[in-house]
């Protein structure tokens, strides 16, 4: 086998792995320094909701940015791009997927994996 042909094996091999690294997901409660570090780029990660800090609402009562800590209880304001309903406030582990900007997360989805009255 030619060098270029075992170049390309290798090379095909290396980013099959990293895809399969970056799409299966974590089980546990996840890192904001991983998500920070990752810049930009939108990921998913389980925090705990921070029921102790307050709840910024809209008009009409929905969630529009609160706090939640991570697997290290380093604490990050999660702001939503689109408001949530008050469900959140009951839940006490969520799905997150959005990017780090500073210490704020912005959120572009929301999911409720445990609620505390679970």
């Amino acid at each position: 086998m030619s060098t270029p042909a075992k170049l390309g094996i290798f090379i095909f091999t290396f980013f099959t792995l990293y895809a399969i690294y970056l799409l299966t997901s974590e089980e546990g409660i996840g890192s904001f320094e991983k998500i920070r570090s990752a810049g930009e780029i939108n990921q998913n990660i389980k925090v705990f909701v921070n029921k102790s800090e307050r709840f910024e609402r809209d008009q009409n009562g929905n969630i529009i940015s609160f706090y939640a800590k991570d697997k290290n209880g380093e604490q990050a304001k999660i702001s939503l791009q689109e408001p949530v309903s008050a469900d959140i406030a009951s839940a006490k582990i969520i799905e997150l997927f959005g990017h780090m900007h500073g210490n704020n997360f912005v959120a572009v989805q929301v999911r409720i994996v445990e609620s505390a009255k679970d």
